[in-house]
């Protein structure tokens, strides 16, 4: 059985989908990031570097990044047909998108919410966090453009890339502001959460 340790509204919610979706046996261990005795105990030991989501597969391997957990889950489950067939032209748009969003629009967030962690010079915090939300926009929007026609990243079928989009989305610090300058990526995230698979993930997710 698959072993998922997550925190709500973080990386873990495309995979905890992703076993929504396929219907997968899997534990969910929720860490409370916040609280170090909690924080320190069976989650460190299993992944001594702290982070969000951490994956422990049947076999007991361990894995980390979120990206990577979409392209292991959706090969070892073909049968969902959440990815495109390896090799295929699909696979690759499947495989930009996805490293795309995982290295870029990612890592805006990260310098955007914790820009504190990329200086050792606090005068340069609001500086890092103001480039990161200009570059954030400037990624969404260009997702955007790769949802011309759509209605998803890969056309008219759902794939895991698309629940990845629609993660990042919802971690945007002004949403409103970002579907309504990104009509494409607003159309999405209403077809992504209208998914059982991810109504349920979301119920627990979102910050009411």
């Amino acid at each position: 059985m698959y072993k998922l340790f997550w925190a709500k509204s973080m990386g873990s919610m495309t995979p905890d989908v992703l076993f929504e979706e396929i219907g997968a046996q899997y534990e969910k261990i929720l860490v409370d990031v916040q609280n170090d005795e909690n924080h320190g105990s069976e989650f460190l030991a299993v992944n001594p570097m702290g982070q969000i989501p951490t994956l422990v597969l049947p076999d007991g391997t361990v894995m980390t990044e979120s990206a990577a957990m979409v392209l292991h889950i959706t090969d070892r489950h073909p049968e969902a047909k959440l990815a495109p067939p390896a090799g295929s032209s699909e696979s690759a748009r499947f495989q930009r998108w996805l490293v795309f969003m995982a290295t870029a629009v990612y890592n805006a967030d990260l310098r955007l919410f914790y820009a504190d962690r990329f200086t050792t010079d606090a005068s340069a915090v609001d500086g890092i966090a103001a480039r990161a939300r200009t570059d954030l926009d400037r990624y969404f929007a260009i997702l955007d453009d790769a949802l011309d026609p759509g209605p998803y990243l890969l056309g008219e079928g759902f794939s895991a890339v698309d629940v990845y989009l629609w993660m990042l989305a919802s971690w945007h610090p002004d949403t409103a502001q970002l579907f309504a300058d990104n009509p494409r990526i607003a159309k999405l995230a209403k077809l992504v959460e209208a998914r059982p698979a991810v109504a349920r993930v979301w119920a627990e997710n979102r910050e009411d």
